[in-house]
Order: structure tokens, then C-alpha cells, then sequence
């Protein structure tokens, strides 16, 4: 295992979202994406002078893409594919989820086949009506897993045979036994509890060591845990609620952080909370895989 070294978090994007999420790297485009879920933007990012703004008619989650300069959005019961025409974000309703009223689409992935994993969450964040969907097929969601109260983070290890899944009500992320072919998931087991006075497990993501990387909502800091669980280091974060991480960068060394604004006891917002962050490290990240809609 290499040691990690890393930059002090700075910032990327003054974005100033109230609830930035879901950070992808497009190494096709070599561009981030990133979504404001209280306000319905998409943010595209190559760098300061193409940083560009799109408006939806729908509150998005989680913005994952396809091959073909196309994208799916996760909202507060369906999803969407999207497309860029003329400047303006065009969507086409290709599932709607039956939830329960306060419920609603959270984080998202694309496993290593094209197919959507989606967790979904009490808006409330009272009820323990939160599921885990998988997408074999995209028109017929199965419901893995329930009984928590916001389900978060999903990624998988390199050799494609774990599943990672944080739960933020609970405090934990857990591993599960995958198979790639089918997409099955067995022997659920608690991989990490998130220490005390650290937060929430919100998004995380797995390097190319296979070492699993959660932001901590609350917690102001990004944990890396050894493959084992154990904790291998804490980031302290300048800003109280980091909430999803990717790595990127064309040399995918770059880990890319969203977060959500704060008020603080003053009444005052948290200074650069709700900005994108990004720190260099010494370790490669893994690339992003493209939804195949079947």
C-alpha cells in the first residue's frame, strides 16, 4: 500500500450551492459535473473560463452519463435522460419510481456493466422508508434493501467483487458480496462506523488501492479506511459539511469535493461552504463507468 500524501483542500468553484452533490469525472471530456439539489443547476467544469450553468424544471440528485454526450438524471421520482441542444438542457421521463410522498432519489452510480444502483431518503429525515434500487433492467427497479432513513455513497472495490454503501442515519458504510454478471449482493456486513464527533457517511468512492474514501457530513473532513476498516487518514476539511467525492484530473489524482452551505450559531453562512474543493494526492482514482440503458 502506497502512503498517501495530499494538498490542503482549496478552493476550485465558488459555486456558493446550498446543496452540491454527486461530482463525476467524465474522462471522455475530461470535465466535472456536479448538481445543486435545492436549486436545479448542473454544473459543467473544465476549468475557470468553461465553467457552465444549466437550469432544470426538476429538483436533480445524482447526473451520471452515457457514451454519447448524453445524460441521466436522478429526481425526486424519476428519471430522466438528458440532453444539451441550443444551450438548454432538454429531459425525457424514462421512469417514474413509486415512492412514498416524502420520499425521494439520493446518490447514484453506474456499475462496472452500465446498470443504475440508486439509494433514496426521507426528505424528512424521519422514517425509515429509505431503499436501495437496482436497475438490471432500467424500466424495472428492484428494491435490494430498506428500513433506513437516507441511504448515500455506492461504489465498488477494483476487482469488481465488493459493494460499499454508506447509510448516514446509522453511521455506517457497509460491504456486501457482489457479482458482476448478475449484479447480486450478499453477506451484508458493517465495514465502518464513522467516529465519533466526524459526521454523517455521505458520497464516497474507491481508489485504485481499493481503500474507500467517504466525505462526512458535519463531520468537516474526508476519511480514507484501509481495506480492512480501519481508518487510514483524516482530512480535516475547512468547511463544516462536505458531502460527495470523486477523483479526476487526467492523471485521476485529483479528489473533487461538493458541499452544502451552513448557517452558522451567529446566523452567519460558514465561510466557502457550499463550494467545490479539490486536493492533490499521490493516489490514482478509478474511472467512471457510463450507463447502458437497457
Amino acid at each position: 500500500m502506497k502512503k498517501l500524501i495530499h494538498s490542503k483542500p482549496k478552493v476550485l468553484i465558488k459555486s456558493k450551492s446550498s446543496l452540491a452533490e454527486g461530482p463525476i469525472w467524465n474522462h471522455n471530456t475530461e470535465e466535472l459535473t456536479f448538481v445543486d439539489i435545492l436549486t436545479k443547476k448542473i454544473y459543467f467544469y473544465k476549468n475557470k473560463k468553461k465553467l457552465k450553468i444549466y437550469k432544470f424544471n426538476n429538483t436533480i440528485s445524482s447526473f451520471l452519463p452515457l457514451k454519447n454526450d448524453q445524460w441521466i438524471a436522478c429526481c425526486k421520482n424519476k428519471i430522466f435522460k438528458l440532453k444539451i441542444r441550443k444551450n438548454k438542457i432538454l429531459g425525457k421521463t424514462i421512469k417514474v419510481i413509486k415512492q412514498k410522498k416524502n420520499n425521494r432519489l439520493n446518490d447514484a452510480a453506474i456499475d462496472s456493466e452500465g446498470r443504475l444502483w440508486a439509494s433514496t431518503m426521507d426528505e424528512k429525515q424521519i422514517l425509515n422508508s429509505g431503499n436501495l434500487l437496482f436497475f438490471k433492467n432500467i424500466y424495472k427497479p428492484v428494491k435490494l434493501l430498506r428500513n433506513f432513513i437516507i441511504g448515500n455513497g455506492i461504489d465498488w472495490s477494483p476487482c469488481k467483487k465488493i459493494m460499499y454503501f454508506s447509510i448516514s442515519d446509522k453511521k455506517k458504510i457497509y460491504k456486501f458480496n457482489y457479482q458482476k454478471k448478475s449484479g447480486k449482493i450478499t453477506k451484508k456486513k458493517v465495514f465502518a462506523n464513522i467516529p465519533r464527533g466526524k459526521g454523517n457517511p455521505d458520497g464516497l468512492c474507491v481508489d485504485s488501492e481499493g481503500m474507500i474514501w467517504v466525505a462526512c457530513w458535519d463531520g468537516s473532513c474526508i476519511i480514507r479506511f484501509k481495506r480492512s476498516g480501519k481508518i487510514d487518514k483524516i482530512i480535516k476539511m475547512p468547511i463544516s459539511r462536505p458531502t460527495s467525492i470523486c477523483f479526476g484530473g487526467k492523471n485521476l489524482k485529483t479528489l473533487f469535493i461538493t458541499s452544502a452551505r451552513k448557517i452558522n450559531l451567529s446566523n452567519k453562512i460558514e465561510k466557502n461552504s457550499g463550494n467545490i474543493f479539490y486536493i492533490k494526492t499521490n493516489i490514482k482514482g478509478i474511472k467512471t463507468n457510463f450507463f447502458d440503458i437497457k
